[in-house]
């Protein structure tokens, strides 16, 4: 693991006058120890990690212990990460008895790109679904309908939104006994997150 360092750290804690408080100074280091280990624990590979001046929070502190809340950032191999953080002190041992850390890096910087219009989701699509929609459909405009076939190199895929995709395709089929074959064509309409048939439609 990469090792740790603490670089620019501030343990000058500070109430809510700014004036200089030494236990509150001693408990923002207790914090920022406290955190250095959570990252480390986390095996995030932190490189550098650097800490604002904490605030000490007088309504929720007491005689035996101090509030403080602050924020930073680590430096690590995928960039810069800035996080803020609660941490209890306890006055007695100066140690921090409680944290809790939150990730406060920007949404821009964490979020994964945007899938391209040109690569639609493909994973949850089933073309039995979308097929076995289209053979009720043929049903109910021909009753007796017969010899249902569909042609794969007729299908085709568009995925508009992330909650609305469309399966194209077409096939052939007898609409009813001493029928002559007649081509259908249908138009799927799925929720690519789940594969869920919304709606189907048959022509021809």
């Amino acid at each position: 693991m990469i090792g740790l360092i603490a670089g620019a750290l501030s343990a000058n804690a500070q109430a809510p006058t700014g004036k200089p408080d030494p236990a509150a100074a001693a408990a923002a280091e207790a914090c920022e120890r406290a955190a250095r280990q959570e990252l480390a624990g986390k095996d995030l590979h932190p490189v550098e990690v650097t800490f604002n001046a904490a605030t000490v929070q007088r309504d929720l502190s007491n005689d035996s212990q101090i509030v403080l809340r602050g924020a930073g950032h680590w430096r690590g191999p995928g960039g810069v990460r800035s996080f803020n953080y609660s941490c209890n002190v306890d006055l007695r041992t100066s140690e921090a008895v409680g944290l809790v850390m939150r990730d406060s890096t920007p949404p821009a910087a964490n979020a994964a790109p945007a899938r391209a219009p040109a690569e639609p989701d493909l994973s949850e699509l089933s073309l039995a679904a979308c097929e076995s929609s289209a053979v009720e459909a043929l049903k109910q405009r021909w009753p007796r309908v017969s010899e249902i076939s569909f042609e794969s190199s007729t299908r085709s895929f568009r995925q508009q939104s992330a909650s609305q995709a469309e399966l194209h395709g077409s096939g052939r089929a007898v609409p009813a006994p001493r029928s002559p074959s007649t081509v259908f064509g249908f138009d799927c309409e799925i929720d690519p997150r789940d594969g869920r048939v919304l709606r189907t439609s048959v022509s021809g």
